[in-house]
């Protein structure tokens, strides 16, 4: 059984992940964007295709995506919930990459990001990442949100 502390420490960990991939992310540097993610990793995102397996795969989308990126980039993150449980976590809020050089919405806006970690082995790993946009069931088009 858990303790508080043992979830506090977990929780500490997945954060750090988090942050991490931030900064991973913003340095344009692939490996240490997928360093924490399982090999079985599943992907649901916001861009086609809409599902992908393997961290292979997680991979090559953000090659492809990185050369329509500003050359200087940041993750923004608001609402970030983290819950722990034995050795699932789970990780949701909202990301929106930006500008480094201007603080504007370098791709669609704000998107809904949920992460589903696993221990393995020891080590917090991205076992279920799911990226979303909302959309307007009337017109069946992406509700984009620049700004919150």
């Amino acid at each position: 059984m858990s303790t508080p502390s043992d979830i506090s420490a977990d929780e500490d960990q997945v954060r750090q992940l988090i942050d991490e991939w931030r900064a991973a992310l913003a340095a344009r540097d692939l490996d240490r964007l997928t360093a924490a993610y399982s090999p079985s990793i599943v992907f649901y995102d916001a861009v086609p295709p809409i599902e992908r397996r393997g961290v292979a795969a997680y991979r090559a989308s953000w090659e492809n995506m990185l050369p329509f990126l500003p050359p200087r980039i940041a993750s923004e993150v608001r609402d970030i919930s983290v819950t722990v449980s034995g050795d699932l976590a789970l990780m949701h809020g909202l990301q929106r990459i930006v500008n480094a050089d201007t603080g504007e919405a370098a791709t669609c806006g704000w998107v809904r990001v949920t992460v589903g970690y696993q221990r393995q082995d020891g080590q917090w790993r991205v076992i279920h990442e799911h990226v979303s946009v909302p959309f307007d069931p009337q017109t069946a088009k992406a509700a984009f949100s620049k700004e919150l």
